[in-house]
């Protein structure tokens, strides 16, 4: 971790984001459809690819480390939905999803990427987390940049239904199974394990996700005027009008 390839990495994809949103704010409403439709399709790859590595090293799936349940599990779930959905409050939860849980996950994901400490860089796993994460950055700040997502007031705690509905099956999962998906076993070999070691678990996740919550409120949420609903004005094909830029 940190080491010249890691930070290469890092400012890629800051440079690739700041990028991507000069393109966003100017590019045609169909070009921005067009980017985050593929995008919505290739995230839907990276787990099965796992698996498949897995499969080939072991001989199995780990289901105690393996199944769609992480945190940034929600953004590969959620983006199909901020995409191709017709429902407006379903496209609305999954966009307002991406674009706080998803950004702040790439960001952290990439910064603090435990796998980097476990495997060469340049091999399988490494790369595909990075990978995977810095789509996880990237196409949050094109949805925020091009206007595809605009916040309502309702977002504020809208975005964290499909986290709280994750971490209540993890819930479940760890006292069945005493696994650890959404830190529900304190973080094991994360950072989070020094937090969990001085707290009781009820306390240390109510800290955790009350201060997730609170954080999304202060970066994404602290503009949105009271008495304006908010929100972009969507056609009836799910897609937003052009700009006028």
């Amino acid at each position: 971790m940190f080491q010249p390839p890691h930070i290469a990495v890092l400012v890629c994809t800051a440079l690739f984001t700041v990028l991507a949103c000069r393109w966003a704010r100017s590019a045609p409403r169909e070009a921005v459809a067009r980017w985050l439709r593929v995008g919505a399709v290739a995230v839907l790859l990276f787990d099965p690819a796992y698996w498949l590595w897995e499969v080939g090293s072991f001989d199995r799936i780990n289901p105690a480390t393996s199944l769609p349940l992480y945190l940034c599990s929600l953004f590969w779930m959620m983006l199909p939905l901020a995409v191709f959905a017709r429902r407006d409050w379903l496209r609305q939860m999954a966009s307002a999803t991406v674009c706080t849980m998803g950004l702040l996950g790439g960001v952290f994901g990439l910064v603090f990427n435990i796998y980097l400490s476990r495997y060469p860089f340049f091999s399988f796993v490494p790369v595909r987390s990075l990978l995977y994460h810095m789509l996880m950055v990237l196409v949050p700040a094109v949805m925020w940049s091009s206007g595809w997502y605009s916040p309502r007031r309702e977002d504020r705690y809208r975005c964290f239904v499909p986290v709280a509905a994750l971490v209540g099956v993890c819930l479940l999962l760890n006292r069945l199974f005493g696994w650890d998906y959404c830190y529900t076993a304190g973080g094991v070999g994360t950072p989070l394990e020094k937090l969990s070691g001085v707290l009781p678990r009820g306390l240390f996740l109510l800290v955790l996700y009350g201060a997730l919550l609170g954080l999304i409120q202060l970066l994404f949420y602290r503009r949105i005027p009271a008495d304006e609903p908010g929100g972009a004005d969507w056609d009836s094909d799910g897609e937003i009008p052009q700009k006028e830029f």
